[in-house]
């Protein structure tokens, strides 16, 4: 028992020798630094760094590098790139245009202006009539297409699932996919998206790889349409989208129709099931002989979802270049910390979190040390634009949440209350391995997500300099100073 006061009574004074050392007020953040790697990730060279292509390797050999030159090591083995398999969709072209009575092209419909491929489409030179069908859903309780043929059409479909609870709790599969699966088993030869009126972002213009479980429709286009091309698609019914929205969900019964509007699509794509994809991960060793096998994990998403045609590309400056810079930036002012973290620090850019959380889980998975052994997991994701600090984690993990919170009111002075339970996004996974989790985020900072507009030029300095500076403290805090490991406690609480 002694021993153990010892430990704690060392452990005590060692971390109040190291905190003594952290200067508070002074930032040790470098915002033109973050701004250059943000502008660097997010320009043209890495086409909005799809997993799978040659410009998203280009992209985490770079963070690997900067790892490197910021004092990390590899974690495992001798490299920082810790490779799995994903599946790629190379968009080549896409073209659409209206047609005339007589089936001839009359109006074009421009990409990324007034519409934009799913990620996962598939290929196919088509056209046909259009048909409306709702949801575009099929099941024992709904079904859009109960009353309408689609066989050689076109289909149009909200992308959102009805906005009432199924009777069974669960629509099922309501993913890009699924939809166009079951538009296919229709007969139809393709299938576009238009929004909902409380979408957001409020467009349809935007890119997006998240598009649900294989298999891939390899001979079925798949797009979104932006406003322009939808109130095109509208012109001869007598109600406007939102309208049928409306009377789809008073109703709960389906309201498909045709559109008398024909229309030609033509997608060129290439697609691979298995490709090499990366997470960049690198390590700081903890200085204490025995707390050092002990571990802070930081992570944020790398990937973004990429480009279409050779004009069209994500850049992805806030979502998630942002995140990527702070994690350099962090692993750079630790690298001129002295004396240095008593905890070992682990940094991973993830892959693939655009399409489902897919590197996340996988580094997970793969952890050469058990996750009892992981005291806290920050993720960074979207921190650059906004008007003042979110963290996500709040409801499950409250002691975590108010170091945090207690370092904002000695420095940044930006936290909003605005917070959530543990997990979300990359932190996902290791909340659900029982890991306690904060999510660094912002408040207002979606206005361009997933958009061409996504540039550093909208990001904002102040807030993104403010957001890192907080998650450098957090880290230093919860490397250097007594933090036990909780339970989530929206688990932990006892059932009324």
């Amino acid at each position: 028992m002694w021993k153990y006061y010892l430990f704690v009574a060392v452990f005590s004074i060692t971390s109040q020798i190291v905190l003594s050392q952290v200067n508070y007020q002074q930032s040790p953040i470098d915002i033109k630094d973050l701004m250059n790697t943000v502008k660097f990730l997010s320009s043209e060279r890495f086409k909005g760094r799809l997993p799978g292509t040659v410009e998203y390797e280009q992209a985490s050999r770079y963070v690997a590098t900067r790892f490197k030159n910021a004092g990390l090591k590899p974690l495992l083995g001798n490299t920082m790139l810790q490779d799995f398999d994903e599946e790629v969709n190379y968009i080549l072209d896409a073209r659409v245009f209206l047609l005339d009575q007589n089936n001839r092209l009359t109006q074009p419909m421009y990409l990324g202006e007034d519409f934009v491929c799913r990620g996962f489409t598939g290929s196919g030179e088509v056209q046909g009539e259009t048909v409306f069908v709702g949801f575009g859903i099929e099941t024992d309780e709904y079904n859009d297409y109960r009353s309408v043929d689609v066989r050689n059409k076109i289909v149009i479909a909200f992308k959102s699932d009805p906005p009432w609870k199924a009777g069974s709790g669960s629509w099922g599969d309501t993913s890009p996919r699924a939809k166009a699966r079951i538009a296919k088993e229709h007969g139809a030869k393709a299938i576009i998206f238009i929004g909902e009126p409380q979408m957001k972002p409020n467009t349809m213009v935007y890119g997006s790889i998240a598009c649900g479980p294989k298999p891939h429709l390899a001979d079925f286009p798949m797009i979104h349409a932006g406003s322009r091309f939808t109130n095109s698609l509208f012109s001869k019914l007598p109600y406007k989208p939102a309208d049928y929205y409306e009377k789809i969900k008073h109703d709960k019964a389906p309201h498909s129709i045709e559109t008398d509007i024909s229309v030609y699509i033509n997608v060129r794509a290439v697609y691979q099931e298995a490709k090499k994809t990366f997470n960049v991960v690198g390590y700081v060793e903890g200085s204490d002989p025995k707390l050092k096998h002990e571990y802070i994990i930081l992570g944020a998403h790398l990937d973004h979802v990429g480009y279409q045609g050779d004009r069209l590309y994500f850049p992805g400056a806030n979502d998630n270049a942002s995140g990527v810079a702070g994690l350099i930036a962090i692993a750079n002012a630790i690298n001129k910390s002295n004396p240095k973290p008593l905890r070992s620090i682990v940094f991973v850019a993830f892959s693939s979190e655009e399409s489902g959380l897919k590197g996340s889980r996988h580094f997970v998975a793969n952890m050469p040390f058990p996750s009892e052994k992981v005291v806290a997991m920050l993720n960074f994701d979207c921190i650059g634009q906004g008007d003042s600090i979110a963290i996500g984690g709040r409801l499950s993990y409250s002691k975590l949440w108010k170091k945090a919170k207690k370092l904002d009111r000695k420095t940044t002075k930006l936290l909003s209350s605005k917070t959530f339970g543990g997990g979300g996004a990359d932190a996902q996974a290791f909340h659900e391995a029982g890991i306690p989790t904060l999510y660094f985020n912002t408040s207002g900072g979606y206005k361009f997500l997933h958009q061409t507009t996504d540039k550093p030029e909208t990001l904002n300095a102040t807030v993104f300099e403010k957001t890192v500076h907080l998650g450098y403290l957090t880290t230093m805090e919860l490397a250097n100073k007594r933090y036990k490991r909780e339970k989530d406690r929206q688990k932990s609480r006892p059932r009324k």
